[in-house]
């Protein structure tokens, strides 16, 4: 689902000032009338802005000792010290977006392989208690679900970004999607490893569409994000509580027909769709925070969008799927 407070977070980033080229801002700019200021401290040249060397009151001298000036013109204090550390300055490497502490793609791609690994991790975990005691684990998935859906909406609208809490997230919601495999699997065996290649298909084909400019965030395209991931969490929400007190069967009006396709599997494409665009959103927010040099902090927020959404489309492609082995 898509996560509300990346909305914000890039509305941040583009309202960045610019420079007057128009290109934004780096950490620490200022200026060139701010940078040029006269070392004197705005005093007037001691030896007049007519002195060969000197550019007038309100720039900074030439350096190197000013033509025209007496035998034995002393440096000014600390000369040498400036030009050494000028010296050093220049012949230091170039400082890359490590050493400026501004997000990559790197990044990016580091914590996601870091989460989805813990994913993995929770998944495997949440399988193998399946295979264990089934109803043990079902318990637990529930619990963990509280949690997690907790833990999601502190980090989506906590004005820090918080990683140790993300991480917990992942290994949380990894076990959820263990037992729900397992229990999809023993109902319809060869539904996880479909899902799963589904799954890596439509991101695929997500980021390749986008890297080629074929999809590209939009405001359309962010409302129809938000709108849609609301109204699923509402649905599923209230579904989920009238399942449980029994006054509908969901199972029943999921499988009713409309023309002759299951309405599970229209709603749950539908919500594959729905994910796919709010992934969309979140590859132009990475895009968008890159360019603008955001705080590499921020690399742990666009990852936790990233594969909120994956689970997702996870989910819904493995309830599709179930319909048809359903219906064979």
């Amino acid at each position: 689902m898509a996560n509300p407070v990346m909305n914000s977070i890039v509305k941040d980033w583009s309202t960045q000032s610019t420079t007057p080229a128009g290109y934004p801002t780096m950490p620490g700019y200022q200026p060139a009338s701010q940078q040029a200021q006269n070392p004197y401290g705005g005093a007037a040249n001691p030896y007049g802005t007519e002195q060969a060397g000197y550019a007038g009151a309100d720039r900074g001298p030439v350096y190197g000792v000013p033509q025209g000036a007496p035998a034995g013109y002393p440096a000014p204090a600390g000369y040498d010290d400036s030009m050494a550390s000028y010296e050093a300055m220049m012949n230091a490497p170039a400082a890359d977006s490590v050493d400026r502490g501004i997000m990559t793609y790197d990044d990016v791609v580091v914590k996601s392989l870091i989460c989805f690994t813990l994913l993995l991790v929770g998944a495997t975990v949440g399988w193998a208690t399946g295979t264990i005691a089934l109803g043990a684990a079902m318990l637990i998935m529930f619990a963990s679900l509280v949690v997690t859906l907790g833990l999601a909406l502190f980090i989506q609208f906590s004005k820090k970004v918080r990683p140790g809490l993300i991480v917990v997230y992942s290994l949380l919601e990894g076990f959820v999607l263990g037992v729900v495999s397992f229990a999809f699997e023993s109902l319809y065996p060869g539904i996880v490893v479909t899902a799963v290649i589904a799954t890596l298909v439509v991101i695929g084909v997500t980021l390749l569409a986008f890297t080629m400019g074929f999809v590209r965030n939009s405001p359309t395209l962010a409302r129809i994000a938000g709108i849609g991931s609301l109204a699923f969490f509402i649905y599923y929400a209230v579904t989920f509580a009238l399942s449980l007190t029994g006054v509908v069967n969901m199972v029943a009006v999921n499988n009713t027909k409309i023309w002759g396709i299951p309405l599970g599997v229209i709603i749950g494409v539908v919500a594959v769709f729905i994910g796919v665009v709010c992934l969309v959103r979140d590859f132009d927010a990475v895009k968008v925070g890159v360019s603008y040099g955001v705080p590499a902090r921020f690399s742990w927020l666009c990852t936790f969008a990233i594969m909120t959404d994956v689970i997702w489309i996870y989910l819904e492609i493995l309830k599709i799927l179930s319909y048809f082995m359903r219906r064979d």
